[in-house]
């Protein structure tokens, strides 16, 4: 019975490094490779690329307001722990995308075609949002929204954030054109896909090891 508060602080400490390292990841992702190249994955950062042309701020002002409403949905509908975890992973996303954009965001993106880009920066994400799922936390967004949809259906979350997402990467394609439409539509599959993929891969793994 001594042993639980330690196996507790640690569980606690082991979900904060993966919430860190998650955010850390996707914001990279987004600034240097989602933002530049005007992609549309979904979630807030394919609406904030929508909404960048139609309102005087940057992606990440809007990203800050629009997952700042959707974490206040999350603590109504999914409960305090969940929420809170939600939250620490939002706010970190948030922060670091506003931090990367000030240090890194470059006048020619690192990948500047968006086909490779989306492959590229897909991939990136759905590891760390498979991270943050793992943890019980995610990036904020509508990864809020694909909590929610798994909390009443009973599906994995990446066919949830295909559900919420596909309709965001259609309007911004039918905005942005062809290329950014395909290349868009490629990267989301990538995302959702990957997402259920690391998941199940860090279970495995964890499970040999004993964890959660």
């Amino acid at each position: 019975m001594k042993k639980l508060p330690s196996l507790k602080y640690t569980a606690i400490l082991r979900d904060g490094l993966l919430i860190l390292m998650g955010s850390i990841l996707y914001a990279l992702s987004t600034v240097l490779l989602i933002f530049p190249n005007q992609l549309l994955l979904g979630g807030t950062s394919g609406i904030s690329v929508i909404l960048e042309n139609l309102l005087p701020f940057s992606p990440g002002t809007i990203l800050v307001i629009i997952n700042s409403l959707l974490v206040i949905l999350a603590f109504i509908i999914l409960g305090k722990n969940m929420a809170v975890k939600t939250l620490i992973g939002s706010v970190l996303t948030t922060v670091f995308v506003g931090l990367f954009e000030r240090l890194f965001m470059p006048a020619n993106p690192p990948i500047s075609n968006p086909f490779i880009a989306s492959v590229v920066g897909a991939a990136v994400i759905a590891i760390a949002s498979g991270i943050m799922f793992y943890a019980d936390s995610s990036s904020g967004g509508t990864d809020i929204i694909a909590l929610i949809v798994r909390k009443f259906i009973h599906i994995d979350i990446g066919k949830a954030l295909l559900i919420t997402d596909i309709l965001i990467v259609i309007i911004g394609g039918a905005l942005s054109g062809l290329v950014i439409l395909i290349s868009s539509f490629i990267g989301l599959l990538i995302k959702t896909l990957g997402i259920d993929l690391v998941i199940s891969t860090i279970q495995r793994f964890s499970k040999k090891r004993g964890e959660k």
